[in-house]
């Protein structure tokens, strides 16, 4: 199969190709290399890239990204559309978040190493494509396997970038998400541990392209009705970026744009059962989780004192000291979209 950047280049009007990025091979020879399926318009216009996977156990990006493009008649496209299936192959074989062969985070390695380890090759093997030829990125997510969520979309402030937080915030708006999350990338806001600056989007934005993030359900699982709702967002913001004649953009009027989130985690073990609804205002002091423990006795219910906004809950009842049980937004508004 052809490498990428061959297959780009030669790609007729019209026409869909496949190709694949390479990054190595194993130690018994077997080639490493991310898988890509491209479609080529028939005019010229911008590139819509989708990333449909960077953590091992977040599927729902893959299936809508599916969807989407084969759907699409590359002869009634004007410019490209390019889907990189899964940008870590070695997570995805594994369903683990994290790469197996250095338990490094993919989306923390960006823009990548060429001569590093191998979270890094990946990184930079699929990042030189896309900095060079997408206008508009997509990088899908989902909560991990042990939680449920519906899609919300996240975004980051690069304060060399050429693209306003207007401009992202309509981006994300195609996807109707429950709520917008602007992310900041300061080691110690709470939200995850690691280098966030290393996030694609991020990287992709110093080069100043667009990108954002989209998290689409919970992992380890296909569920149809955020599929199919990416798929509506992807179409919509085809049209919006001029790509598809022959689809509507669909945008909301405003949009909930969270602006400080956190994780609630666990002070004892036991086990976790669900009390209040993803994607609705817990008041303060609301059970967000019910707990008991190793003989069944109830714990204190998981309750905060302030008012927060539902993201992500626990679904795995089985909880150690410091797990994650949910994942609330403490601070948000609302900002229409032009």
């Amino acid at each position: 199969m052809k490498d990428f950047d061959a297959a780009f280049a030669e790609a007729s009007p019209g026409t869909r190709f496949r190709a694949r990025i390479p990054f190595g091979q194993t130690a018994s020879g077997l080639p490493l290399g991310i898988p890509i399926v491209g479609l080529r318009g028939r005019q010229d216009g911008p590139c819509l890239w989708i990333n449909g996977q960077v953590h091992g156990d977040e599927i729902n990006g893959i299936l809508a990204a599916f969807d989407f493009i084969n759907g699409l008649d590359p002869a009634a496209l004007r410019g490209s559309v390019v889907l990189s299936t899964t940008a870590n192959p070695l997570a995805l074989d594994a369903r683990t978040k994290k790469t197996t062969l250095d338990d490094e985070d993919l989306d923390q390695a960006f823009p990548g190493r060429a001569d590093g380890f191998a979270t890094e090759r990946m990184a930079a093997a699929l990042f030189r494509p896309i900095a060079a030829h997408a206008d508009v990125t997509v990088n899908m997510h989902s909560h991990g396997t042990r939680y449920d969520s519906a899609p919300y979309a996240v975004y980051k402030l690069h304060p060399k970038a050429a693209v306003a937080e207007a401009a992202l915030l309509r981006l994300t708006a195609h996807f109707h998400p429950m709520a917008t999350c602007r992310m900041s990338v300061t080691p110690g806001q709470g939200e995850l541990p690691g280098n966030i600056a290393g996030a694609l989007d991020y990287q992709l934005l110093e080069h100043g392209r667009a990108a954002f993030m989209i998290e689409l359900g919970g992992g380890g699982r296909a569920e149809p009705a955020f599929i199919d709702q990416a798929v509506r967002g992807f179409r919509s913001l085809a049209a919006d970026l001029g790509l598809l004649s022959d689809a509507a953009v669909d945008l909301p009027a405003t949009l909930r744009r969270v602006t400080a989130r956190g994780h609630v985690t666990a002070d004892r073990g036991g086990f976790a059962r669900q009390a209040a609804a993803i994607g609705t205002v817990a008041a303060a002091g609301t059970p967000l989780l019910r707990l008991c423990d190793a003989y069944g006795e109830a714990l204190a219910p998981i309750c905060l004192p302030r008012d927060v906004f539902i993201l992500g809950l626990r679904r795995d009842p089985v909880v150690h000291t410091g797990d994650r049980l949910a994942y609330v937004a403490r601070e948000w508004d609302e900002v229409r979209i032009s």
